[in-house]
């Protein structure tokens, strides 16, 4: 079972109680989730309630497929590929061991569904919530933005659909957020939003900054906010810059079709999750949403992506030896040379990905 279902499910139980669930260390999560997973706490009358999350979450699983589903048929694309979801052994075991992911996927292609459809006020809305969910989906804002109206100029931004958009994001993510606070304070902005700008989580991290966390957590002092300057404090320029800026101007700018749009969200998640300075696995849930509709107008060959996928599993599985040694042996003498070394080759494997991904659309966009 993941750890976190404990702090979930701690957490609604604060709240049954009529608790704040911050009270509940390490939970940095909205109080929504907390509200959703209430049912765990009626234990006392039946032990399987405390299992009730883990259903949620499975649930979830299954709407998210749903939509992956209805989203080929609407781009008249093979829906064979959204097996890749519903049978996605990683996708199974996150959800099932209790981890909350599926719930922010149902939500994001939901947005995105609203978006292909042209319902850009509901896009809006199921976005906003997304955000408020989780801050990284803001990340889909400049692209959802560029496929409405996409003959629009640059320099001419501004379109009802665009603003209706923009309010309906508006109006949940700042309605909730709000709500949130007002009920339980600073300590939910604190917990929710600001602690992820200091984190220092160096265990089980596949990120190229892993070695220097491990270090700042020893200092006692956050990755932000110490008074001098760390490399990981620089980490958000080139992951936003990349992420949420070029890739959708490149991808999304005067493009209509909604298969384009998918597939600059699929590329801009994984460019944001390779450059960010926390990895784990299941953060790579937040793309394999969008990977079947990508995969339905890839060019990419059989031959190379065979090759781009072994590539991106021996690099993890490199780093998970060094890890296991380091983490659960001890073994410090391999900590340079074992733990950086791999770290550094799944970061520039991905970089790798990335620019074929970008190749790949672009190459579809010039041939259609």
């Amino acid at each position: 079972m993941d750890v976190d279902y404990y702090v979930f499910t701690d957490a609604a139980r604060f709240i049954y109680n009529g608790q704040s669930p911050y009270l509940r260390a390490t939970y940095r999560y909205t109080p929504l989730l907390g509200w959703l997973l209430v049912p765990t706490a009626w234990q006392a009358a039946n032990d399987y309630w405390f299992e009730f999350g883990k259903a949620v979450f499975v649930v979830c699983d299954l709407i998210t497929g749903y939509l992956i589903l209805r989203l080929l048929i609407l781009m008249h694309k093979d829906t064979n590929w959204s097996l890749l979801w519903f049978f996605n052994p990683m996708v199974i075991t996150i959800s099932t061991r209790g981890s909350s992911e599926s719930l922010l996927t149902a939500v994001v292609m939901a947005a995105v569904y609203r978006a292909v459809q042209r319902k850009n006020w509901q896009a809006g809305l199921w976005l906003g919530l997304a955000i408020h969910l989780k801050i990284y989906p803001f990340l889909y804002v400049p692209s959802i933005l560029l496929f409405i109206d996409a003959g629009q100029p640059l320099w001419k931004p501004i379109t009802r659909e665009r603003v209706k958009f923009l309010l309906g994001v508006l109006v949940t993510f700042c309605g909730l957020t709000y709500l949130m606070f007002h009920w339980y304070g600073q300590v939910y902005l604190d917990e929710a939003f600001l602690y992820h700008l200091i984190r220092l989580d160096h265990r089980h991290n596949f990120s190229i900054y892993n070695i220097s966390l491990y270090f700042t957590s020893f200092t006692g002092k956050s990755a932000l906010f110490d008074g001098g300057f760390t490399l990981e404090k620089m980490a958000f320029l080139p992951q936003l810059a990349l992420s949420a800026v070029l890739i959708p101007l490149r991808l999304c700018y005067g493009n209509y079709k909604p298969e384009v749009l998918v597939s600059s969200l699929f590329i801009q998640t994984f460019t944001f999750i390779a450059f960010n300075k926390v990895i784990t696995s299941q953060y790579f849930v937040w793309f394999m949403c969008f990977l079947p509709v990508y995969l339905s107008l890839s060019t990419i060959s059989l031959f190379k992506g065979v090759i781009l996928l072994a590539g991106w599993i021996i690099t993890q599985a490199l780093w998970l030896y060094y890890g296991y040694r380091l983490e659960f042996r001890g073994e410090f003498d391999l900590f340079y040379s074992g733990l950086w070394t791999s770290a550094t080759a799944m970061f520039i494997w991905n970089c790798v990905l990335i620019a074929e991904f970008i190749r790949d659309v672009t190459r579809k966009v010039k041939r259609d």
